[in-house]
């Protein structure tokens, strides 16, 4: 039995999760009886103990440390990303392998460090966002690759919250990113971006083509395009069973060892994010370099 804790029981993403491990989602088909999530920790007391009392835990932990030795994973499911290297790196210190949730990180340097601490202890990790998982992301990816004998243009659209409490531009716009990011490569040369009110608009340069990322608020819908000589394909992206797409990369790299995506997978939407946050704020193109983990 893998023993899981949850850190940052603020989120929907911890009640999902721990419902469908501790067996309690009806519309889960998938089963698995030798997980279950046993305690949590968070910084908004009320919803650590709705978290107890709702999804069958055992525990509350008043700090992340507390759960060393109690759990043989972790999920860190904090709303704002900002926490997620500070609560992930002693479970990484100690050897247990975690799930960081969207964004990995706020911050690209902060990102490096606790993907590289992870390498050099040869602990795995899955996470950031749900929307690089799903059916019809992976379909473009597809397409992408198989159906243009070249890209002469994309454009991802999803939803962006820019006030809130939990990190502004990036608690939400790791989804856009990551959607991009799986479409059409995780190696864009630099990037433009434009606010407008709440909405912002990024052009993301590839070696051959744009691809432009519109981050829309208030409208919780996903869609991409990909642009060929006499040929388009676009979807709409159902992000429905995202969850349940995130628990079983989840399981299976702790029955296996093996993770889903890269230690630089991981990392680089995050750099994507602070350099697209950089550009509209300063109105500059923004060069991007991405470190090898």
């Amino acid at each position: 039995m893998y023993r899981i804790g949850i850190l940052g029981s603020e989120n929907s993403h911890a009640t999902a999760f721990s419902k469908i491990f501790n067996g309690l989602d009806p519309k889960c088909e998938t089963k698995y009886p030798d997980m279950r999530v046993v305690g949590c920790f968070g910084h908004y007391p009320e919803e650590n103990q709705k978290l107890l009392d709702n999804c069958s835990l055992d525990f509350i932990a008043d700090k992340p440390e507390d759960m060393l030795g109690k759990v043989d994973a972790v999920m860190v499911t904090a709303r704002n990303g900002r926490f997620h290297p500070e609560f992930a790196r002693p479970f990484i210190e100690a050897g247990i392998p975690a799930f960081i949730d969207k964004p990995f990180a706020n911050c690209g340097d902060e990102a490096v460090k606790l993907a590289k601490l992870a390498k050099s202890k040869g602990v795995p990790l899955v996470g950031g966002s749900s929307t690089k998982l799903v059916y019809d992301v992976l379909q473009l990816a597809y397409a992408r690759r198989n159906a243009f004998d070249a890209v002469g243009a994309g454009s991802v659209a999803a939803p962006v919250s820019m006030d809130n409490p939990y990190g502004g531009f990036y608690f939400y716009s790791s989804h856009l990113a990551e959607i991009s990011m799986t479409i059409f490569g995780y190696n864009p040369k630099s990037v433009a971006a434009y606010r407008a009110g709440d909405n912002i608009t990024a052009i993301a340069r590839y070696d051959s083509f744009d691809v432009t990322n519109h981050f829309v608020e208030g409208n919780y819908t996903y869609s991409a395009a990909i642009y060929g000589k006499g040929k388009t394909v676009a979807r709409d992206i159902d992000i429905s069973m995202c969850y349940q797409h995130e628990c079983a990369i989840f399981v299976d790299m702790l029955r296996t060892g093996r993770m889903s995506h890269s230690y630089e997978h991981l990392v680089w939407p995050v750099i994507y994010l602070n350099a697209i946050k950089k550009a509209y704020e300063e109105g500059v193109e923004v060069a991007l370099e991405f470190p090898e983990i």
